[in-house]
């Protein structure tokens, strides 16, 4: 259920805190005659529609993962995960109100501050200069509604804990298969944006200032530093592939076709070992090694290079491993039966060998009993993560299954690439036996939604 609340947010000195001032002196002082560079996160394709709240996640996401610091909630969950000390405090960047534009054309999106558990404020994340800055900035009480915004936020946030998922559950009101409760999305609005943004810090926090260079998403290396990590800036000018597209014209590929319908079969999906190929990007397939099969192993070995286009391979059915309990029972391998974190890390790999920005021609596809479906990189240079072909993500995965055993895969694999794996940017779709292409994501209830792509 949305919430709805009008309210007049006024900006000045009596209202805001900044929590970061003007770029870095260092940064402008090696960049004084280059013109200051715009976002890539915030640089829209042909006939997109640009979502800030999601590029100001993504921009703060990845400066914690750059930097190893902690402003954010996934940022939180890793050093939690590795035993590393928190703050106890971080934006909920996955709880956001809508975007707005000021009289001056400034963007803004409004998110949570966590605090000990709980919403403590509120954060105003901000692109303003020609949209070549960034700033986040803290809601000061005195605002008008404050009290009523703070209200709404805090309702978000605790329909999105477990606790509170769980204690709803009890009372009926949430499905029986695990379904999170309503969120309670924030919408405010606003009779009028006013003007700039002053003011000091974020207790202390050390956000460095807003140009793209610290985010390592410039648009322009030569205005504003480069993009970093070896990245060059997109040169492909031609409109983007649509994901339907090319995976019909790829299932029209008689090479690729083979390859399906030589994995396609019951008795390969009863081996105790996956199958596959991989493609180059001159279109030629090669064998799949599999990986030493073990009683908790079965997957296989996918070599990624800059001429890797994309990769095919089975998920098996059950299977007894010829191993035994103490009663004397066979012990029996339920392999999930969808992409799996390391099957997104191969795709994430192979996008990071992209230079011009182009990846509408990588995919990873996934033959099973239960279905054949592909990944697709649509995201950003930013949005790539890797690390996740650990055995600890695998086991976190088995885990989230049988948390949630009565969903079905999709809902699984979707679900925990959202709230686990905190990945953007990787779109799921179903290949039918009769040919036709469903794109696969998550409802405002993180239920799946199937589109059929246009004939």
């Amino acid at each position: 259920m949305k919430k709805n609340l009008s309210v007049r947010l006024l900006f000045g000195a009596a209202l805001v805190a900044s929590l970061v001032s003007c770029r870095s002196e260092d940064f402008l002082n090696s960049r004084e005659e280059a013109p200051p560079s715009k976002f890539r996160v915030f640089t829209a394709q042909k006939d997109e529609t640009i979502n800030y709240g999601k590029g100001f996640k993504t921009l703060l996401e990845h400066y914690d993962d750059i930097h190893k610091v902690q402003h954010t909630a996934q940022a939180v969950r890793n050093a939690l995960k590795n035993s590393l000390k928190t703050t106890g405090e971080y934006v909920e960047m996955n709880i956001r109100s809508q975007d707005f534009t000021t009289k001056t054309n400034e963007k803004f999106t409004l998110f949570p501050l966590i605090k000990n558990q709980q919403v403590d404020g509120i954060i105003i994340a901000v692109l303003k200069e020609n949209e070549t800055q960034v700033e986040f900035l803290k809601m000061y009480p005195e605002a008008e509604n404050y009290s009523e915004m703070l209200k709404l936020f805090r309702e978000a946030y605790l329909k999105n804990t477990l606790p509170q998922r769980l204690a709803a559950k009890a009372n009926g009101s949430c499905s029986s298969d695990g379904t999170p409760c309503d969120t309670g999305e924030v919408i405010i609005t606003m009779p009028g944006a006013g003007g700039g943004y002053t003011g000091g810090t974020w207790n202390g926090d050390t956000l460095p200032v807003g140009g793209c260079l610290p985010y390592d998403n410039c648009l322009n290396p030569e205005g504003g530093g480069g993009s970093g990590g070896g990245e060059t800036t997109p040169t492909n000018n031609s409109a983007p592939v649509n994901p339907c597209d090319k995976l019909k014209t790829q299932n029209l590929s008689t090479d690729y076709k083979a390859k399906i319908e030589e994995l396609d079969k019951p008795s390969v999906f009863s081996l105790k070992k996956e199958t596959g190929f991989l493609e180059s990007k001159s279109g030629v397939f090669t064998q799949l090694q599999p990986a030493a099969s073990t009683s908790s192993s079965d997957g296989m070995t996918v070599p990624v290079t800059s001429n890797t286009k994309g990769y095919i391979h089975t998920h098996l059915n059950d299977y007894e491993t010829g191993e035994f309990n103490d009663e004397g029972l066979p012990l029996i391998n339920q392999p999930i039966r969808m992409f799996s974190p390391a099957d997104v890390n191969t795709l994430m790999t192979m996008a990071g060998f992209v230079t011009d920005g182009d990846y509408s021609q990588l995919y990873g596809t996934m033959v099973s009993s239960y279905g054949n479906y592909t990944i697709m990189f649509t995201g950003t240079a930013s949005d790539i993560k890797e690390g996740f072909d650990t055995e600890q993500w695998k086991l976190d995965y088995i885990e989230y299954r049988k948390e949630n055993k009565y969903w079905s895969f999709e809902k699984l694999f979707l679900n925990f690439l959202k709230d686990k794996m905190n990945v953007q940017g990787v779109e799921l779709y179903k290949i039918k036996d009769n040919g036709t292409i469903q794109k696969k994501t998550l409802n405002a209830n993180n239920n799946v939604q199937s589109d059929d792509c246009p004939q």
